[in-house]
């Protein structure tokens, strides 16, 4: 039954928004101590949908999830969309904007699948080895797969690498992936590091850690951030280095190879699961190749939504949205401008790696034909969200309006992802709607036949 008054409750707290009854049902019962988080729903028929009620100085015309406001199913939950709508002011869905923001997998995440274009042979007098390293002051033990790297004499600043022999062509028509399964560091740091030759680059892969676990390195796409349109990529070839810092205890790994597989991107083959609060709608999704992520949608303000994501296992992410209007990318504020018919919004994604704008949706899944700055035709974007800690937080913002001008729109959607701002607005969120909630009435049979108790 508390799942019944749950949406009850929202069928009582929408009318209030839209006739403005404050007074509520005059045989009803104020709502006797219910917090917004007792109104959580993870059921088959939770509400799916968001809005702020009006108030005597602030009119939202925004809804999170405006297909299923007006009844209907959105039908996308494989992506973790980011659904927006404009209300007229009989609070009727005038404007759907789907897949303003969503989260896609890279088909090389984790490493998943491909081809392996080099698997290291450790033995130096073995005839087909391919890897060096210095044997006076490392040894290696090779153990089946399994190989333990240990610099004697306790110098913790002592760095010695592991070098692949081979070189791997580079020809960006497909992501060259290096893995590592790192089983144990005992306090020695590791990294990743490559070299390009012909033009010569340097990258950076993984910088000092000492994390255990899979580890999965898009050498591709980091080498693509360096590579210029003017640059002879036909002749680049690649090399590998894993540096071992630190001293007398092993660092043991297994199962370091290189791949060459598909570019592109990819949707889960599944819905995500969804909980519904008053202050934000919760959402989890995992990807085929591993990738796992929950984003929380809330507002951030009466026409400005955020989106809080938070990795749950590691993979590669990216940040994508759909396009609504003739795009502009503010590069010195990292900020997404899109002029549509009859409204206006600017996206604030904070992070600004691998940006890449696409003409079609094929074309971004495909990650075919894309640009380094929008054109007229542009329809998508992706960002990529780097190597990001598990349970860590991503913020993104969108600000949208029918009427507001733009530089507007750019403070609020900066303001709603601001250093510091984000977890302190869904803390203000939550006492908002506990308050909120402390002041309506409910209908009386309601309230008495299947409300929570009062802790």
């Amino acid at each position: 039954m508390k799942k019944f008054i749950s949406i009850m409750l929202v069928l009582c707290l929408t009318l209030g928004i839209m006739v403005g009854c404050s007074g509520g049902d005059s045989n009803g019962v104020k709502n006797g101590g219910i917090k917004s988080n007792d109104l959580k729903d993870s059921s088959e028929t939770q509400q799916r949908w968001l809005r702020l009620p009006d108030t005597s100085t602030n009119v939202c015309n925004l809804v999170i999830n405006p297909d299923e406001y007006s009844g209907n199913a959105s039908g996308n939950f494989n992506r973790l969309p980011l659904n927006l709508g404009l209300l007229d002011a009989d609070k009727k869905v005038t404007q759907t904007l789907n897949d303003l923001i969503f989260v896609v997998e890279s088909k090389s995440a984790n490493g998943v699948g491909g081809t392996e274009v080099f698997l290291p042979v450790y033995d130096q007098d073995a005839e087909d080895v391919n890897t060096r390293y210095t044997a006076k002051k490392m040894t290696l033990d090779v153990d089946g797969t399994k190989v333990s790297a240990t610099i004697p004499g306790g110098d913790e600043t002592s760095t010695q690498n592991i070098t692949m022999r081979e070189k791997i062509p580079v020809d960006f028509q497909t992501d060259i992936v290096a893995v590592i399964d790192v089983i144990s560091s005992n306090n020695v740091k590791w990294k990743v590091t490559g070299a390009s030759q012909k033009p010569t680059y340097s990258i950076l892969a993984q910088n000092d850690t000492d994390a255990t676990g899979h580890f999965a390195f898009n050498l591709t796409e980091i080498l693509s951030q360096q590579v210029t349109p003017e640059d002879d990529i036909s002749a680049m070839t690649l090399n590998v280095t894993i540096a071992v810092i630190g001293g007398d205890s092993p660092l043991v790994f297994q199962d370091y190879k290189v791949l060459s597989i598909e570019r592109g991107f990819q949707y889960a083959a599944a819905d995500a699961s969804t909980t519904w609060y008053p202050y934000g709608i919760v959402s989890t999704l995992e990807y085929p190749n591993g990738t796992a992520a929950e984003v929380m949608d809330y507002f951030a303000g009466y026409r400005t939504v955020a989106r809080r994501i938070t990795f749950k296992k590691d993979g590669s992410f990216y940040l994508a949205g759909k396009v609504y209007g003739k795009l502009t990318y503010d590069d010195k504020q990292n900020l997404m401008i899109v002029e549509g018919n009859g409204f206006n919004y600017v996206v604030s994604p904070k992070r600004k790696q691998y940006i890449t704008f696409y003409n079609s949706e094929a074309d971004m899944l495909s990650r075919s034909n894309g640009t380094t700055e929008p054109t007229d035709s542009t329809q998508y974007w992706t960002v990529g969200c780097g190597r990001i800690e598990i349970d860590t937080d991503l913020y993104v913002s969108v600000a949208l309006d029918a009427s507001a001008p733009v530089d507007q729109l750019c403070e609020e959607a900066k303001d709603a992802v601001g250093a510091g701002m984000t977890a302190k607005r869904i803390e203000r969120n939550i006492a908002y709607w506990d308050q909120y909630l402390a002041q309506i009435t409910i209908p009386s049979d309601l309230i008495l036949a299947s409300a929570p108790e009062k802790n």
